[in-house]
């Protein structure tokens, strides 16, 4: 006889359309509430490795920029934030002296939701990563 496992695989292997059940969740589970502080500490250690030795040159920073938004989102994700959708915003300049600002609004829930923001800085280049931890009902 086969479990039930086993006939979701073999069902979804035939083309066929899967139905869940709605688990009614409102708030995280015990232990999988997104954590700002450890969060930023895997944000800081990534710009660090990545961002160290580089120098500012615009013709690559898109590129850079995408890598370093998907690695976030990886390292966020693999911290075991059940039911969280995770949004990553990368910004890099030039470090010349220059002032910026950055706002984002958001429509969420202050209990559940979080955000967290790293930054590094050198002598040729600025970065800031925010991370939004949105709790997917």
């Amino acid at each position: 006889m086969a479990s039930k496992h086993e006939e979701l695989a073999a069902a979804q292997q035939n083309g066929a359309v899967s139905k869940f059940q709605s688990t009614y969740a409102m708030k995280p589970r015990e232990g999988t509430k997104f954590l700002k502080r450890d969060v930023e500490n895997v944000m800081t250690s990534i710009l660090h490795e990545k961002l160290k030795d580089k120098e500012y040159d615009p013709a690559e920073q898109g590129q850079l920029i995408k890598e370093l938004c998907t690695e976030i989102q990886a390292a966020v994700k693999q911290m075991g934030y059940e039911r969280y959708k995770i949004v990553i915003q990368v910004n890099i300049t030039e470090a010349q002296g220059q002032g910026i600002r950055i706002a984002s609004r958001c429509l969420w829930d202050p209990d559940q939701d979080n955000f967290a923001e790293a930054t590094f800085k050198s002598q040729h280049l600025w970065c800031c990563a925010l991370a939004f931890g949105c709790y997917w009902e």
